[in-house]
């Protein structure tokens, strides 16, 4: 329907009618039908009755006469009464064709009011897609501004609608009502467009479709809007959820509106499972009440921050740190947020701080003890040598039966333990020098059973465990024995009567994440060698302490407190490490991992037997800086009936090597000496003497002939103190090695 047919009432046509009247037509039949009728019934019916009744044809031509002018005024009088009624049923019907032409056109003139003032696109079609109406809001969507549509194609003003738009628009017109809730369009100039849109056919009087009703509604914005809300959401949710801390939100009924994965996790629950559920519910009635009260707190709009110890459902303990958060909507609070803190790793961390601080605080006191332990044990040693040196060269020159020899012996026996003491204090500081070779520990232990077995007493059950196919280390075997010796010793002391003592060795590898939790271990393949006990025990205030030097928990006179020190250091200067179990009544045990040994082949596991003291006929070049120690050790060098050349400085040294040359066989010098150490000394006289031999002695480890208290690839040392036997094989053994 046109604008034009909307406002211009349509002259009244033949056919027309009233609702409820005849149509006209139907009408002028009736009235012919009836004029007819009468006219066959007057003339035939009224000439039969005259004739009947008058047989004069006078008399019958005047009754013909009046009979035409009654005809006349019957048949007159019947069409104006016909007529009559006609014109009245045309004047009913024109006056009710006025009133309802004036009732379409106020509901045309509503239709345009809504159509131009719908706050929605609207746009009416007929069955041929014709515009009947539009809305201003469709003209101000599609960018026609004010253009006049009434009566075009859509298809004219749009030539571009695709054939889907085509197909529901032919659906609409086959009376089917179609509706897209967000449709995406691609505009012409390529930015997107996302449309809400509905389509109705309308009917006409006859109950035909009409046409099509088309709303649309452009909600870009609105998506626009939902997508940076949600792309928002998905941030939030992602970012809470990649926290390490617990994110949650309780509603004032005390109901879980969100929780971050890290919540969720802690209390073993999915989403669906936590969000909507009640905090009692969740947290149990022992730690709703715990934290009842601060919820009150926030309800009432004050935050709250807390300490809490919570143990998990594995049974870990946890500590946190929480905070409520109330969420104040218009001065009331809506809910609560809760961020907490899980503080456990922190805690541990600075438990860990604390206990690497006291390690390095007793790694401190162990280093110093040990510097002066180094210092001591050098000029100890010295002495030391001189005691035993003169203790034996008076014995030899007293003879046999001499009555001070028992009192020289008693001086040779105190100047050994003291010796043995210094020793102890080396292998503490690690600063023993030591000349690793690689070992099969089952070997080593198998030989000291023997004698581990008197040490430890009858009373005492020593077992042997050995591991199979036993990996092997690198050590010096001097060490494994104080190690052994030691820990069995220590082991007999904590056994009141009769107990076992167990030995046992076997191979064991640690990875990376075992070492993670294992603070002193480091990823490798060891050997264990592991002595255990069945005495008393200890508790853990004397296991944090039994590696200190001088440490003891035996009566005064029955231990020097170096015994567990020295087996410390000589295990951390094999690059090994140390473990002890203990519970007091439950008995000991010492489980020491040392490295693998994968680079060479396995060498004799002990030295060979030393061959009784002999002497010889070779020059020496003996050079020590102290006095003392010189004279002693020519003296005992002489009695060998080596031909000695003393030298008490280097420079004199020298002067010895460019006088003598290659008659000098070996060169016996101190390590540590004012002008030159040994080893330069020895560089310096190989010019003279280019085939000459060299030992080295030392009271102690020094760096010039050793690392770390590891003596270099093919040097030659002997330790201070050393008897005459010592030194004499010592020497020996060096002239005849080839």
């Amino acid at each position: 329907m046109s604008k034009n047919e909307m406002k211009t009432p349509r002259p009244i046509r033949s056919g027309d009618s009233s609702p409820g009247a005849p149509p006209l037509k139907s009408q002028a039949v009736r009235i012919v039908a009836i004029y007819a009728l009468f006219g066959l019934a007057w003339i035939y019916g009224s000439d039969s009755i005259i004739d009947w009744l008058v047989d004069d044809k006078a008399t019958l031509l005047r009754i013909a006469v009046g009979k035409g002018f009654v005809f006349i005024i019957c048949t007159a009088t019947l069409l104006y009464f016909l007529i009559t009624r006609l014109l009245d049923q045309l004047a009913a019907m024109d006056a009710k064709r006025l009133e309802n032409l004036a009732g379409l056109e106020q509901k045309n003139a509503h239709l345009r009011l809504f159509f131009e003032s719908a706050p929605a696109s609207l746009a009416m079609f007929d069955r041929d897609m014709r515009y009947l109406q539009v809305s201003r809001r469709w003209l101000a969507m599609y960018g026609l501004g004010e253009r006049d549509l009434v009566g075009l194609s859509h298809y004219e003003v749009f030539p571009e609608v695709p054939e889907r738009w085509k197909e529901f628009h032919r659906r609409g017109l086959a009376g089917e009502t179609l509706r897209e809730e967000a449709d995406l369009f691609v505009r012409a100039d390529g930015s997107h467009q996302y449309v809400r849109w509905e389509i109705r056919p309308w009917y006409d009087a006859a109950g035909a479709v009409g046409g099509i009703v088309i709303f649309s509604e452009d909600i870009t914005e609105r998506i626009m809007f939902q997508n940076a809300l949600s792309a928002n959401e998905r941030f939030l949710r992602l970012l809470t959820d990649q926290l390490p801390g617990l994110v949650a939100y309780w509603h004032s009924d005390l109901t879980c509106g969100f929780a971050n994965r890290t919540y969720r996790e802690w209390f073993d629950k999915s989403s669906e499972e936590i969000i909507g559920s009640g905090m009692r519910e969740l947290l149990g009635e022992e730690l709703f009440a715990q934290n009842e009260p601060y919820v009150l707190g926030a309800l009432a709009g004050e935050p709250q921050h807390f300490q809490r110890t919570l143990v998990k459902k594995d049974g870990e303990v946890a500590h946190v740190w929480a905070h409520y958060i109330p969420d104040m909507v218009n001065g009331s609070p809506r809910g609560f947020y809760v961020l907490i803190s899980d503080l456990t790793e922190l805690k541990k961390g600075e438990a860990e701080r604390q206990r690497l601080e006291n390690q390095l605080q007793q790694a401190q006191r162990m280093e110093s003890v040990g510097r002066l332990a180094g210092g001591v044990a050098h000029d100890f040693n010295n002495l030391l040598t001189v005691i035993l040196g003169l203790a034996q060269l008076g014995m030899q020159e007293l003879g046999p039966g001499h009555p001070a020899l028992v009192r020289l012996e008693g001086i040779r026996q105190a100047a050994e333990k003291s010796a043995a003491l210094t020793s102890q204090l080396l292998g503490f500081a690690r600063k023993q020098t030591i000349s690793p070779r690689v070992l099969n520990l089952n070997a080593c232990v198998e030989e000291m059973l023997k004698m581990l077995k008197r040490l430890v007493g009858e009373d005492i059950d020593l077992a042997w465990s050995p591991g199979q196919e036993l990996w092997k280390v690198r050590m010096d075997p001097s060490q494994l024995d104080q190690i052994l010796a030691n820990l069995c010793v220590n082991a007999r002391d904590a056994i009141a009567d009769v107990g076992k003592i167990t030995i046992e060795t076997c191979n064991i590898a640690f990875d990376a994440r075992y070492c993670n939790a294992q603070p002193d271990f480091v990823p490798g393949e060891y050997v264990l060698l592991a002595v255990s006990d069945n005495g008393c025990g200890m508790d853990k205030e004397t296991m944090a302490q039994i590696f200190e030097p001088f440490f003891s928990t035996k009566e005064v006179g029955r231990g020097t407190g170096l015994g567990l020190a020295t087996v410390y250091g000589i295990v951390k200067q094999n690059n090994g490490f140390i473990n002890t179990y203990s519970e007091p009544g439950e008995g000991t045990t010492f489980r020491i991992y040392l490295p693998r040994d994968t680079e060479t082949a396995a060498g004799p596991s002990t030295e060979a037997a030393a061959a009784p003291a002999s002497g010889g006929s070779e020059t020496i070049l003996l050079v020590e800086d102290e006095p003392s120690i010189l004279n002693v050790a020519m003296s005992l060098l002489t009695l060998q009936g080596y031909q000695v050349l003393p030298a008490s400085t280097p420079g004199e040294a020298l002067e010895a090597a460019r006088q003598y040359r290659d008659r000098i066989d070996l060169v016996v010098t101190d390590v540590v000496m004012p002008e030159m150490n040994g080893r330069d000394l020895v560089r310096r006289l190989l010019p003279f003497c280019p085939r000459v031999k060299c030992l080295y002695m030392s009271g102690y480890t020094a760096n010039v002939i050793a690392h770390h208290g590891v003596l270099d690839q093919g040097v030659n040392f002997i330790s201070k103190p050393f008897t005459m036997n010592d030194l004499a094989a010592k020497v020996r053994a060096v002239l005849d090695a080839p």
